[in-house]
């Protein structure tokens, strides 16, 4: 059983900090739910899943991301095999400058000692990207 939380969201954050698709569909688990207070998601089947992040990656671009790290702030044992996380996620443009940052939650679920995404809770994402793109405007 795994323990350790935080090489798996390296390994989300450099995918997102690469673009890279398919290391980051490997992280997720499906069916995947994604929560938003002005939305949810259920992702049942790998093509809206990819649809999703490749709207995330093209949000990214437009703003200049280059780099993204993370702040693990909590983690909680559910079961055995589950684990729900709560982190800072820090979105850098050129230059190493914080573009906008951001507070999601996840339900992390090991499987063939292996964690995978099966649910995230996004706070602010979204109005934190606005801000950005409405000073860049």
């Amino acid at each position: 059983m795994p323990q350790n939380i935080e090489p798996f969201f390296q390994r989300y954050a450099d995918a997102y900090s690469n673009y890279q698709l398919s290391p980051l569909l490997e992280l997720v688990s499906l069916p995947c739910m994604l929560l938003a207070d002005e939305s949810k998601m259920m992702f049942s089947e790998p093509e809206s899943l990819r649809q999703y992040f490749e709207l995330q990656f093209e949000q990214y671009r437009q703003v200049g991301v280059s780099r993204v790290s993370f702040r693990l702030q909590s983690q909680v044992r559910l079961s055995e095999s589950l684990r729900f996380v709560s982190l800072y996620w820090y979105f850098y443009g050129n230059g190493d400058q914080v573009l906008f940052t951001c507070h999601t939650s996840y339900t992390l679920q090991s499987q063939q000692g292996n964690w995978q995404l099966v649910a995230l809770v996004t706070d602010d994402e979204q109005a934190a990207y606005q801000r950005v793109r409405n000073a860049q405007a």
